[in-house]
C-alpha cells in the first residue's frame, strides 16, 4: 500500500511540472499536452513559427532555416519556409485543430553577419522572413504577432496551456508577443 502511494505522489508531482520540448534546427513539434513548453534556443537568421488553436489547446512550433526548398529528394521539408509552414499547419489540423481558429506568431530573422563589407551580403534572415510570411499568407491564417529583424539572437518559448509566446533577445528582458 505504501508503494502505491509513493508511485501516485511521484506521478502527480511529475504531471504538474512543465514538460520542456526543445525544437532544434529544421525541426517541428506539435502537441496537445497542457504542461508542454516548446522552445527554440539561440535563434539568429532562422524564423520560429508558433501556431495555436486556443479552444483545443493544440500548439506547434517550427524552426525554419531557409526560405525555400530546392526540390532535392531526401531533404527535411520542415526546415524550409515554403514546405515547413504547410507541414506545421497540417500536423496541427491532423491532431484536431480547426483552421478557422488557428493563429500564428513568429520570431527571428536577424541579420547575423555583421562583418565589415558583408553587412548586405547574405540577408538570410530577411529572405527567411519573406518566405515565412508568403507561406502564412498563402495558408490564410492570421499572423497575430512578430518579433523579427535586428542583429541579435533570440530564444522563443510557447506555453501550450495558454498559447503565450515569449521572446528573450540577447541582452534584453523576456517579453510576450
Amino acid at each position: 500500500m505504501i508503494e502505491n502511494m509513493t508511485v501516485e505522489t511521484t506521478m502527480r508531482n511529475t504531471a504538474e511540472q512543465p514538460l520542456s520540448i526543445i525544437v532544434g534546427l529544421g525541426e517541428m513539434e506539435v502537441t496537445r499536452l497542457p504542461s508542454a513548453v516548446l522552445s527554440c534556443l539561440g535563434i539568429g537568421s532562422c524564423i520560429v513559427v508558433c501556431i495555436y488553436d486556443s479552444l483545443f489547446k493544440i500548439g506547434g512550433m517550427s524552426h525554419i532555416v531557409l526560405p525555400s526548398h530546392d526540390g532535392k529528394t531526401g531533404d527535411n521539408l520542415a526546415k524550409f519556409a515554403d514546405t515547413g509552414v504547410p507541414l506545421l499547419i497540417n500536423e496541427v489540423l491532423r491532431q484536431g485543430g480547426i483552421r478557422s481558429r488557428l493563429t500564428i506568431k513568429i520570431a527571428g530573422g536577424a541579420q547575423m553577419s555583421l562583418a565589415p563589407g558583408l553587412i548586405n551580403t547574405f540577408k538570410t534572415g530577411e529572405r527567411n522572413l519573406i518566405g515565412v510570411k508568403m507561406a502564412i499568407e498563402k495558408a490564410g491564417i492570421p499572423l497575430l504577432a512578430a518579433d523579427v529583424g535586428g542583429n541579435k539572437g533570440r530564444t522563443v518559448r510557447m506555453y501550450i496551456n495558454t498559447g503565450k509566446v515569449t521572446v528573450k533577445t540577447a541582452g534584453d528582458e523576456e517579453r510576450d508577443i
